[in-house]
């Protein structure tokens, strides 16, 4: 009667304790963290992407953007078409009719974020197009807080403004930093030092972050509901046919005639369905925000990417802003641990039978493997 429980109440809470760590631990770590792996590799692929077109954009014989961005998705909406079609996944080839608008939505965002991106790099360098388009997930995130699916904690928010930090630090704008007296030729600046193209250049990144998070909100709101991929042959095709147009309407895209020409691109469309197909299916299984800061690491895979190819120089910062940003991913993905631990511990001291800490376990292991975004947005 001291207000302490039993010896039989404390055994009892320290072998279901037990249980409950047991079972979520056994798990192997792929599982414990499937999306945020399945994201990390799909900025690998988007990082050889990205450097094979560089190289084709920027080589002797150079490529315009449109005729870059209609051969990997011709090629991505080919593989996704008959992956549906050969695998018989269910509602093939429009999807569910409820979900329609928002593969709809995801596509025409999709299409803006793209060619926002593109058309930014014609005016500012290519840093800071990239530092401005990383700005997506993070609204992404907060996006989907005040939508009220998934989770967005105090752990996820900081580890955003570490991440966003370390992305500023490794891309270095002038506008924060100065002028770099880094010597480059013509051909590899994509700076346009006046005035009025650097605001033509933020105005097309803003659109490209604007496309981009509701692109990933979208994804995130169809969740497991639908195929992912249905979201990239939406995705895929919208591009194909908006570039189609603009191959007929507008005079100034001279596209290259050689069959060599139009070969070498194929590499892009195998990297580009890669990237989509496992940035998708890693965001639209994870309600917390673990996964879609993992985007985030292909700042650290494209200045590797440069060191190695193009044999650019890393200096002090840039490091500094690579521990930041993997720092972040180690501490948002490990918080989805912790909040585990917390509701096992939780169980723990709540549970009075056998049967009710059975039940337990079961609440437990829905909300850290099966813990999906609801849809109050759909």
């Amino acid at each position: 009667m001291t207000g302490f429980p039993s010896y039989t109440i404390l055994t009892f809470a320290f072998d279901t304790h037990l249980r409950v760590m047991d079972k979520g631990l056994n798990r192997s770590f792929f599982e414990r963290h499937k999306p945020s792996l399945l994201v990390l590799i799909s900025q690998l692929s988007a990082a050889a992407l990205n450097g094979f077109a560089k190289f084709f954009e920027t080589g002797d014989n150079p490529v315009h953007p449109f005729q870059v961005l209609f051969v990997r998705f011709l090629i991505t909406g080919v593989a996704s078409t008959f992956y549906l079609w050969y695998t018989k996944v269910p509602n093939f080839p429009w999807g569910l009719p409820e979900l329609r608008p928002l593969l709809a939505l995801r596509a025409a965002a999709g299409v803006f974020g793209a060619f926002g991106f593109y058309f930014s790099i014609m005016y500012l360098k290519l840093s800071e197009a990239t530092a401005l388009n990383f700005l997506g997930p993070l609204t992404a995130m907060i996006i989907t807080r005040y939508l009220d699916f998934g989770t967005f904690e105090v752990i996820d928010r900081i580890g955003a403004l570490v991440a966003l930090l370390g992305v500023i630090l490794v891309v270095q704008p002038d506008t924060l930093f100065g002028s770099q007296s880094t010597l480059m030729s013509a051909r590899q600046s994509t700076a346009d030092d006046s005035a009025k193209g650097r605001m033509m250049g933020f105005g097309f990144g803003v659109m490209s972050v604007i496309g981009g998070a509701i692109a990933l909100t979208a994804i995130r709101s169809i969740g497991p509901r639908e195929h992912p991929i249905y979201s990239v042959m939406y995705f895929a095709w919208t591009i194909v046919l908006v570039t189609t147009v603009a191959f007929f309407l507008m005079e100034s895209i001279h596209l290259t005639t050689s069959v060599l020409s139009w070969l070498k691109l194929v590499p892009l469309g195998g990297f580009g369905f890669a990237m989509e197909c496992l940035l998708t299916a890693g965001i639209a299984n994870d309600a917390s925000s673990a996964a879609t800061i993992m985007i985030y690491s292909q700042v650290a895979w494209a200045l590797l990417l440069d060191w190695l190819v193009w044999h650019s120089p890393v200096n002090i910062l840039a490091l500094v802003g690579i521990g930041s940003v993997l720092t972040s991913l180690v501490v948002v993905s490990s918080a989805k641990e912790w909040r585990w631990l917390r509701k096992g511990r939780y169980n723990v001291l709540s549970q009075t039978s056998p049967e009710e800490a059975e039940q337990g376990d079961e609440d437990v292991d829905e909300e850290v493997v099966e813990m999906q975004p609801n849809s109050s947005v759909a």
